[in-house]
């Protein structure tokens, strides 16, 4: 039976794609919610393809998706990236023209079409792309209102340019939708969680 590897953060919503691939014949490996862990098991036993879904943090599918090609003993295995929103699956698209894209449905058909390759595109490595910026990485969006703790001066420049109509509030009173939290100090972790970043 072939093997497929898994990569998917939410283990709930990851059971009926398991379930589907068992059924069109895959052994399913799937290292749960921290789905980016367990490399030594891919390059010791290759799978088949891996299989990458993009409907939760397709940021870090990517990320998943460009190590494997900068892996020499990884980036042979085909990648399958499943559904996911049509806008982020055109931008991974364009980094990984020869990966396969398909939809759950189609998954089990699409996986016919997986060979390893022999002269795969090797993307660049997101954290180290020169034409995106610190607060693009962190996927803050237009409009965004963020939360700053512990910020050292220079964090505008750290962060880049932002995107339209992106507040920053340093030190807020009340709960933002994303807090970014500079710690220089590890002790400062040990001492908890901000209180402006607590969940309401």
């Amino acid at each position: 039976m072939p093997r497929v590897r898994l990569f998917h953060w939410r283990a709930d919503e990851a059971k009926p794609l398991i379930v589907a691939l068992r059924a069109g014949g895959y052994m399913v490996e799937y290292p749960g919610d921290q789905a980016d862990g367990a490399w030594r098991s891919l390059r010791e036993q290759p799978p088949l393809a891996a299989i990458i879904d993009l409907t939760r943090l397709p940021s870090q599918g990517r990320h998943i998706a460009a190590e494997m090609r900068a892996t020499k003993s990884l980036r042979h295995i085909p990648i399958v990236f499943v559904d996911g929103d049509p806008e982020k699956v055109d931008r991974i698209r364009k980094d990984l023209p020869d990966a396969i894209y398909t939809s759950r449905a189609r998954v089990v058909t699409a996986l016919k079409r997986a060979k390893p390759l022999v002269d795969p595109v090797a993307p660049p490595r997101m954290m180290n792309r020169a034409d995106r910026t610190t607060a693009e990485k962190l996927d803050i969006r237009p409009g965004a209102r963020v939360a700053l703790i512990d910020p050292p001066a220079n964090y505008a420049h750290v962060l880049g340019k932002l995107p339209k109509d992106v507040s920053l509030t340093e030190d807020p009173e009340e709960t933002l939708p994303l807090t970014l939290w500079f710690v220089r100090d590890p002790d400062s972790i040990s001492g908890g969680w901000p209180a402006s970043a607590n969940a309401p």
